[in-house]
């Protein structure tokens, strides 16, 4: 059952990479979680780093 389950959804991923819709190419609000070893994960982002677009005074 596990292996007819991950073989749909290794079906799914190549579908979606084929259409384009991998996470560079995301054009939405919804937030992103990354896993805790991605480079992205807030916890492994530098600190003291800008949000670009963002200022203070907001």
């Amino acid at each position: 059952m596990m292996s007819l389950i991950k073989r749909g959804i290794a079906v799914y991923d190549r579908w979606c990479e084929k259409m384009g819709l991998v996470p560079e190419n995301r054009r939405c609000c919804a937030p992103v979680r990354y896993d805790s070893d991605d480079p992205r994960h807030p916890a492994n982002r530098q600190s003291g780093a800008a949000v670009q677009g963002k200022s203070d005074a907001d």
